[in-house]
């Protein structure tokens, strides 16, 4: 796990190292252990690279630049220095991740006389690209990974992003320059680039919570698509998927407990893969099913005391202390907890924007960063059960999604009833409604319309709703299985990206052993029964109708009261914060007048939310801190509070 940056000036104009080694700098917490730096010229095909502390001056010969940051997890030696070069120099490259499958991959390419100089999975990369180039190397890899390589004698450079998007890569153009990184702060160090806002990504930040595509709401910041490569020469840019979520259209015959049997055997052993590592691993343990599943995967195969890492709350009813002594008790795991405080949080806000890169609009990203924080001096590497929600049907709106279709009839009927019949309308929707694709993508939605126009009076939600439907759009299943698709595509994305920047904020690697991309293709070629099955009834019914085949293969683990319970998100209590002092303070000194001087969002009305919500709670709470977190990361990225971090 580590951390890239990179230069280009398409024109031939001379790269300052001075800049490139800057915009590394900044983003040295993904790297504490090694640096390099590598100058090249795709004009005259040569390069040259310097180790650590060293920084050339006074060449006007190199038009482009990789910088890089090491975190030492496969090969802890210098052997394993990057950029890394081919031994005539013609190719190198930085990557950023792990590749799980490098020790086959190596005895493979040393059986056909391939010599190696590391143990390094980033050498095996190198020499599969200079074998097979990078369209074969890509298929071969299983792993999590972003991936520059300039090659000198085809004249191109070319960047790389793993299949479900779990390492970031972000790039951007500033007239001749293209610019590319690992966290988007990188690109305030260069010259060129100006942070600017883009109004209909605002939109689209404050009522989905993050950008379908990528990124934060910065005018001409891409991130590069999960599964897909872009190519760069002088002249031109290209850019094409090499593997795409299957679409759901082919749909294997096996019996559910075929299903299971292999779904079973595909985790463990993505687990085993997860655990490859020259140092110690750990499990992040919420006490939910997800990670409690592979927790216990992940001690079967672990020679020493396995050590797990979870927070808690003072607040019981956020609290999930119970259901991680569980977890671990029957894992066999030693149990590390940290209580996460309201003083924490409210210290700590402009800190996780900062490495964020985006607001933080999903406020549980706080307790991640706070978690790998305190999970650091024990070890370097945490496994976590991201992933399995999206893959395998495990949220409510998946429920409510297969259920609709079966409900709507009866809605008529429904409303009838006083109380039941409005709470089932305001989830399955008006029954003249008949379109469920929209449905969904406003469900799927943080703020309602109508909440993100007292926001934003001139709010656009037609163009971004018509951009989520064409992403929709790309499943050829049944509806339920393109719902899934949807969400692999875009919220799972966004929760992937916080999980490594808030880990990676203390040089802590987040491992994901559900988004093996074989086992999201197997799990997507079942029927969508399998994973979600339509049920009436309350929290419980839902519960047990949801991620039907992850929980059974839970049961050969756990209780089904562990298993079964109502499904409980990693929530936050807001109403602490906003009631606390230090809070009060920071809302009324310096975010409410940020908020007026930006002319932004509406100030009037989060004060008027924010004074109702801290006196009489009534359900404005997420709008609000879709407010603040906002106005926090402007002040931090536009408003140029990052020359304080940077400096």
């Amino acid at each position: 796990m580590c951390g890239l940056v990179g230069v280009w000036h398409r024109d031939g104009r001379c790269v300052d190292p001075a800049v490139v080694e800057r915009m590394r700098a900044v983003q040295a917490h993904r790297g504490p252990d090694d640096r390099g730096l590598r100058l090249f010229s795709l004009r005259r095909g040569a390069s040259v690279g310097f180790r650590s502390g060293e920084l050339p001056r006074g060449d006007p010969s190199w038009e482009g630049a990789v910088g890089f940051n090491r975190l030492s997890i496969q090969d802890l030696s210098e052997l394993g220095h990057q950029p890394m070069a081919s031994d005539d120099g013609g190719v190198f490259l930085a990557f950023n991740g792990e590749i799980y499958n490098a020790p086959e991959l190596r005895r493979g390419l040393e059986a056909r006389g391939v010599a190696f100089r590391s143990r390094s999975d980033t050498e095996v990369i190198l020499r599969l690209y200079q074998e097979r180039g990078l369209e074969e190397t890509l298929d071969q890899l299983t792993g999590m990974f972003a991936i520059c390589i300039v090659d000198l004698r085809r004249r191109e450079l070319l960047l790389a992003r793993d299949p479900l998007g779990v390492k970031p890569l972000y790039w951007t153009e500033c007239g001749n320059t293209l610019l590319f990184s690992s966290e988007v702060k990188s690109f305030l160090l260069h010259p060129d680039f100006k942070a600017e806002l883009d109004p209909a990504r605002v939109d689209e930040c404050l009522m989905f919570r993050f950008c379908a595509d990528g990124g934060p709401p910065l005018a001409g910041v891409h991130e590069l698509r999960p599964g897909h490569l872009q190519r760069w020469t002088a002249a031109s840019s290209t850019q094409r998927a090499y593997w795409s979520i299957p679409d759901g259209s082919v749909t294997q015959d096996l019996s559910l407990e075929e299903a299971t049997d292999r779904f079973s055997e595909a985790l463990e052993g993505s687990v085993l893969g997860c655990l490859l590592s020259d140092v110690k691993v750990g499990c992040q343990l919420s006490g939910g099913i997800d990670s409690s599943v592979i927790t216990v995967l992940a001690r079967k195969h672990f020679e020493a005391n396995l050590e797990t890492f979870s927070v808690v709350f003072q607040e019981e009813r956020f609290s999930e202390d119970r259901w991680i002594s569980r977890a671990a008790a029957v894992a066999g795991a030693d149990s590390h907890r940290f209580t996460l405080r309201s003083d924490y949080v409210i210290d700590h806000l402009a800190t996780a924007t900062w490495h964020l890169d985006q607001p933080i609009n999903v406020p549980n990203s706080v307790g991640i960063f706070y978690l790998a924080e305190r999970s650091r001096p024990i070890v370097t590497v945490l496994l976590s059960g991201e992933g399995a929600d999206e893959m395998a049907g495990g949220y409510n709106r998946f429920h409510h999604a297969a259920t609709r279709s079966r409900l709507r009839p009866w809605l008529p009927l429904l409303e009838r009833l006083p109380g039941l019949g409005r709470r089932y309308r305001k989830r399955y929707g008006d029954p003249g409604e008949r379109d469920p694709v929209e449905w969904y993508l406003r469900f799927h939605a943080f703020l309602q319309p109508e909440q993100l126009h007292a926001l934003r009076p001139g709010a656009e939600v037609a163009g971004m709703l018509e951009r989520r439907r064409q992403i929709f759009s790309e499943g050829k299943g049944d509806y339920l299985k393109n719902c899934l698709r949807y969400d692999l595509r875009t919220w799972l994305v966004d929760l992937l990206i916080r999980q490594d920047k808030m880990t990676m904020a203390h040089s802590v690697e987040n491992r994901v052993p559900f988004l093996d991309h074989r086992l999201v293709s197997f799990v997507r070629s079942l029927p969508a029964s399998y994973l979600v099955h339509p049920t009436w009834g309350g929290r419980r019914a839902r519960a047990q109708s949801t991620k039907r085949i992850l929980k059974r293969v839970a049961e050969r683990y756990f209780e089904p009261d562990f298993l079964y319970r109502p499904k409980r998100g990693f929530g936050l209590p807001f109403g602490t914060y906003y009631r606390h002092p230090r809070f009060v303070q920071l809302m009324e000194e310096k975010l409410l007048p940020g908020m007026r001087s930006r002319d932004c969002l509406r100030a009037d009305r989060v004060e008027q939310w924010w004074r109702r919500e801290s006196r009489d709670p009534r359900g404005w709470d997420l709008p609000i801190w879709t407010a603040i977190a906002f106005e926090i990361w402007a002040q931090e990225f536009v408003d140029g509070g990052w020359r304080r971090r940077a400096s």
